[in-house]
């Protein structure tokens, strides 16, 4: 099938006619991340029906217009791992694809592998091999080579039919639900990080008073607005650990924050004064203004019983052919053992007893707890060894 090359904004008026009335719309882009602030776009990848196109961000001018189909709801678009593509689109126009379908999520409900690369669900679900050769190109230079352009095309050529594989083995599963639950959380996951200033989700803030979250709070943002005027990683105008630990110091005294272990760098004497006004400002703020620290719980760890229940969920996992890192973690199991001995807050829902993760695992585990369920093991099976049975010891009782 050949393809069009989208340069101008003509052609992107074009195509974007063309793809009005088609209903799926198979969409990857291919961009570079590395030593920048926001990744870099720079090739997006079209299949619908009989449609192949590359579009060239460098010379097409505003693409505003595309991302508004994208979000048309008479449009669904399959994407693989979602993430990056809807970055693109959400920080153009401050919108969503409504209908989204992502394979890989799809396939994490289908398998035990997750999340599972493109490359991989096709050859597991359509017996198709691609080459691999351009994965590690530099997409940013131009002209593109003929390997490159067959490369990205081919990131999008099966996207159609890889879904339409998916959707019928999840209907003859019954996961239809679920996998549309998971793709609501997801995108108001999406939503909400693409929105929400991450100041809170440096590491190692759990401790910290709310004068120091004020001061973290601004040079987290003297940091950020460095970093988005330089086109750079945050971590290269100043690492994690030096924000929270100038937050924890809780000085503006620039000598103090040059003793800092990290901070001995060549262009000290231009961010000492930066940092020292940003912290200034956060100690002049009324307590009032300081941030509020977040909601936060601790319980016991219950570490031999979360080991053991973690593993009777990969178990249901297996056996369910779904995958255990798409269902929950070790923390999700000790959130549940906590919550069946009474040591979670009350106000605080386990996330595996909500929607399917409760109908997948959640409901057996809490049988497991109250002795409602035993264990027997299978040993002429030891690679699916758990079989779980009505207790009875309880059932007498």
């Amino acid at each position: 099938m050949s393809h069009c090359y989208i340069s101008t904004a003509n052609e992107l008026q074009n195509l974007l006619y063309q793809l009005r009335d088609i209903p799926v719309i198979a969409y990857d882009t291919e961009f570079i991340s590395e030593n920048r602030y926001y990744s870099q776009l720079c090739l997006i990848q079209i299949a619908a029906g009989e449609i192949q196109a590359l579009i060239d961000p460098f010379s097409v001018g505003n693409l505003d217009a595309f991302w508004e189909l994208l979000c048309d709801d008479r449009h669904e678009i399959v994407v693989h791992a979602c993430r990056s593509e809807m970055e693109f689109c959400y920080r153009a126009i401050h919108r969503l694809p409504n209908k989204l379908f992502d394979i890989q999520v799809a396939a994490g409900f289908l398998s035990n592998d997750y999340p599972a690369g493109y490359g991989t669900l096709l050859e597991r679900f359509l017996k198709i091999s691609l080459p691999k050769a351009e994965s590690r190109t530099v997409w940013n230079n131009r002209p593109l080579t003929t390997q490159q352009i067959e490369y990205a095309l081919g990131d999008v050529s099966y996207l159609e039919q890889l879904s339409q594989t998916l959707q019928k083995h999840l209907a003859e599963k019954n996961r239809i639900d679920w996998y549309s639950n998971e793709m609501k959380r997801i995108k108001q996951y999406l939503q909400n990080s693409f929105e929400t200033p991450r100041w809170r989700s440096l590491p190692k803030i759990s401790s910290l008073k709310p004068r120091e979250l004020a001061i973290l709070r601004e040079i987290w943002f003297w940091r950020e607005n460095i970093a988005k005027k330089r086109n750079l990683p945050s971590s290269r105008i100043l690492r994690d650990d030096l924000v929270v630990e100038l937050a924890r110091r809780g000085t503006s005294d620039e000598k103090r924050i040059a003793a800092l272990r990290g901070m001995q760098r060549s262009d000290a004497h231009r961010i000492f004064p930066e940092i020292s006004a940003a912290i200034n400002r956060a100690l002049t703020l009324p307590p009032e203004e300081y941030p509020i620290p977040s909601d936060r719980f601790t319980f016991p760890q219950h570490s031999v019983m979360t080991q053991f229940l973690y593993a009777v969920l990969c178990s249901i996992c297996q056996q369910n052919n779904i995958s255990p890192q798409l269902v929950g973690g070790p923390g999700d199991v000790r959130e549940l053992v906590a919550a069946e001995l009474g040591t979670l807050p009350s106000d605080v829902k386990p996330r595996l007893l909500s929607g399917w993760r409760g109908e997948l695992v959640g409901s057996l585990l809490n049988d497991l707890i109250d002795g409602r369920t035993a264990i027997q093991i299978k040993r002429n099976n030891p690679d699916n060894p758990l079989n779980f049975v009505e207790n009875p010891v309880t059932k007498n009782q």
